[in-house]
Parts: structure tokens; C-alpha cells; sequence
């Protein structure tokens, strides 16, 4: 990381620790300056009993399990490196105490090949231990880093076509069978599981990455055409979300009674496509094998993760110059990655989401993709070209195998200009 990028995390955090600071006063201030002293004595008091851990081969992978799309992309990218050879097999442990895990069920299906860590003073004293160099297996490099190359799509590009590492268990096949009855889906139907992001869930994150947020009003026509060709579309997300009008053919899972951890995971692994945006929802389905079509990706150097994956950007207007930046301005300079809703105001530049219809052609190519009845012109290979090829190392997806948009490409080839 550049000293430049540095400074603006930094920045950024010092703004974050200021805004709580404002709100929760002195005492939370002092009570977090205690805490750290008093994790820095333990891991200084157990560094020997540490020592001997990491030379018997325990590590702790770092993974961020009360996010799900951490606790998601990080152990299957291990994984799959793991069976590429590319890392040392070692003795793996997830620490993922009580009330920080995003979905208990899909944890469990990380036990088949980790040691998971559930009892909280086991986690607490692990925690310490590997708080450092030692017993520390980083994964950040993943999906985890705030600038530059994520290393996942380095994996997924070795990984290729073969298998997903999850596949649901059966068990959950045959109760999930009942389940989607229940939710209304026919026996023999399909159905897409979509998700945009909103700022609800995790309202302390909104001061960081509310540029990440979109409007859910603009999937609907999407839906409607996914229910027209015969699918259906269960909206996933939490009860903070905006609710959905009632519509024939879509079912507003989110403010469900029948939601729970367990069928979120199933309705990721079961669906036809995963329509999403750059919320960690997405790699539910991504670890399973599942396609996603991603709208509103942001910062703008972001593709999909697999190569069955589509994406399409948001756009940036500079209120400076009046106008849209071009693709080759954005990636030709640091605005394609910038990761802060704090960097892109101290630009002055204004986020768009993408329109109804530059999501419902997303959704149409994907469908067509998948039955087979994509026909993809000269001038469309040329336009995929150009903008893929604006694409450099160091950039957040450098190496990915998947797709953009093409609809979205022509509707905005003036940019590529």
C-alpha cells in the first residue's frame, strides 16, 4: 500500500473514530484505550505459549465472520488454493465466537475442513495469541484490502471450471424442497435470488461506504421480466429494507416469516442466478457455483469474481468538469479505486446508480447466457475489448476471467472514448 493510500485510510478512520467519539463520549474513548492495552499485555504473555503453537502448524485465519461475505470469499479462496498447491496444508483454525458470526448455518459447512472455534474464552485467548505474526494466517488479501489487486480473483482465475468447493447437503436439498414451497415457488420452477444493498444493516458502516447503497425501486423492472420469462424472484436482504410492492411473482423474503439463516444459505445455493451489487450476499451464491449478475459495482475497478459472472459499473459525474468521467479517465487515474464514500466527495464527484434498464439488460444477457441464446456481434467483442483492457495490475480485479454488460457497454460506449 502507497504512503498516499495510507493517509487515506488513515484519514478516513480518524473521521470514524472522531464521529463515535461525538456520540458515545470520553468514556467509551477510554474504556477502547484499556481494552487494547489489556490484549497487547496478553498476547505479550502468551508469545511463548504462541511460539510453540505456530511451530506445531496452527494458524488462525483472520476471517470476518460476522460478515457474510468475509465469512463467505475467505475460507473458499483458502481452500482452493489450498487444493491447487499453492499453500502448505496446516492446522487450520476459525475463531467464530457467539454473536460475531453473520449465519450460523453456513459456518457449519466450514467444519468439514477447518477447526472452528465457537466457545467464546477459547476465542478470546486463540485471538490473543495470533493477534500478531505468529499463529496468523492473513487472508485480507482476498477480498479484505482496501487498495489494490484483491488475490481472489487471481484464485478463481487458477480455479477455472472446476467444481464449487460447497455443495448443498442433502439434508437441506430436501428440507429447502419444502421450504420453497411454502415461499410459493412451483416444483419445477426457477427462481433468481436478488439483493440490493441499503444502509440499515449496518448503519455504522454508512459514514465509510455509503456510496456502496442503492435503490431497489430500479431491479423492479428486472424482476418483472425474470417473472415474464417464467421465474421467479425472491428478494433477499433483512427488515430494515424497504419493503417491495406486492407483485405476482416476486416474494419479498426479506420481510418473510419463514426467514432464517438456514434458508438464506439454500436460496444462495439454489437459485438460477443471483442478481446483487457489490454486498457480500453475492458470494453465498459464488461459493456454490451459482452465476451472479452484478449491478451498481463500485469502486468502479470491481468485476465479477468467477467467469460465469456479469457486472456493470456505476457511473461518476464530476461536478468540476460538468460532465461524466470517461472508463479511461477512471482507470487511468485513482478514482477506479477509490474504496471511501470520503474520497469521492473530497473529488467532488456524484455517484449514479445504474438505470431500471441498464439492470433489466444486465438480467436479459444473463438469462440469455445461460440457456445458451447470448449472440454477442463483432462490435460487441470490440466494445468488451476496449473496456477490459483498460484493466491493469494493481487495479481491484486485475485477472478476472468474467464479463461486462454489454447492453450497459453499448448504452455508454461514448465513455469509452
Amino acid at each position: 500500500m502507497s504512503i498516499k493510500h495510507w493517509r487515506v485510510r488513515l484519514a478516513t478512520f480518524a473521521m470514524v473514530l472522531l464521529s463515535r467519539f461525538r456520540e458515545r463520549g470520553l468514556s467509551w474513548a477510554v474504556r477502547g484505550l484499556i481494552r487494547r492495552f489489556g490484549i497487547e499485555f496478553a498476547w505479550a504473555l502468551l508469545l511463548p505459549v504462541a511460539a510453540v503453537g505456530h511451530l506445531l502448524g496452527f494458524r488462525r485465519i483472520n476471517v470476518r465472520t460476522e460478515h457474510i461475505g468475509h465469512l463467505s470469499a475467505e475460507p473458499d479462496a483458502l481452500i482452493k488454493e489450498l487444493r491447487l498447491g499453492l499453500l502448505p496444508s496446516r492446522r487450520w483454525l476459525l475463531l467464530a465466537p457467539p454473536g460475531c458470526v453473520s449465519n450460523q448455518h453456513l459456518l457449519r459447512y466450514w467444519d468439514e475442513f477447518f477447526t472452528v472455534v465457537r466457545s467464546p474464552w477459547k476465542c478470546a485467548v486463540l485471538g490473543w495469541m495470533s493477534r500478531h505474526f505468529l499463529m496468523k494466517h492473513d487472508v485480507d488479501n482476498y477480498v479484505g484490502k482496501f487498495f489494490g489487486t484483491q488475490a481472489i480473483y487471481r484464485v478463481n482465475a487458477l480455479w477455472d471450471r472446476r467444481p464449487p468447493v460447497l455443495s448443498l447437503r442433502n439434508d437441506d436439498i430436501v428440507w429447502g424442497r419444502g421450504m420453497l414451497h411454502r415461499l410459493g415457488v412451483p416444483e419445477d420452477g426457477w427462481f433468481v435470488a436478488v439483493h440490493v444493498r441499503e444502509g440499515g444493516f449496518l448503519p455504522g458502516n454508512e459514514i465509510l461506504q455509503s456510496h456502496r447503497n442503492a435503490n431497489i425501486a430500479n431491479a423492479i423492472p428486472a424482476m418483472l421480466e425474470i417473472v415474464r420469462r417464467g421465474g421467479v424472484c425472491i428478494r433477499m436482504g433483512d427488515r430494515s429494507m424497504t419493503p417491495l410492492p406486492a407483485m405476482p411473482g416476486v416474494i419479498d423474503y426479506a420481510h418473510h416469516s419463514l426467514k432464517s439463516d438456514r434458508l438464506d444459505v439454500i436460496l444462495c445455493a439454489k437459485a438460477r442466478f443471483f442478481l446483487g451489487c457489490t454486498s457480500g450476499l453475492a458470494f453465498v451464491s459464488t461459493i456454490f457455483g451459482v452465476p451472479v449478475a452484478h449491478a451498481n459495482m463500485i469502486p468502479i475497478e470491481t468485476l465479477g469474481i468467477r467467469y460465469c459472472d456479469l457486472s456493470i459499473p456505476k457511473l461518476l459525474w464530476s461536478n468540476q468538469l460538468g460532465r461524466y468521467l470517461s472508463f479511461r479517465e477512471i482507470f487511468s487515474s485513482e478514482v477506479g479505486g477509490y474504496f471511501f464514500t470520503k474520497q469521492y466527495a473530497d473529488a467532488d464527484i456524484s455517484i449514479e446508480e445504474n438505470t431500471a434498464d441498464d439492470i433489466k439488460g444486465l438480467v436479459v444477457e444473463m438469462i440469455e447466457r445461460l440457456l445458451g441464446q447470448f449472440v454477442e456481434c463483432e462490435e460487441d467483442r470490440l466494445l468488451h475489448e476496449q473496456y477490459k483492457t483498460l484493466f491493469r495490475p494493481g487495479h481491484y480485479s486485475w485477472g478476472a476471467t468474467s464479463s461486462v454488460g454489454i447492453d450497459f457497454l453499448r448504452r455508454h460506449k461514448h465513455l469509452l472514448k
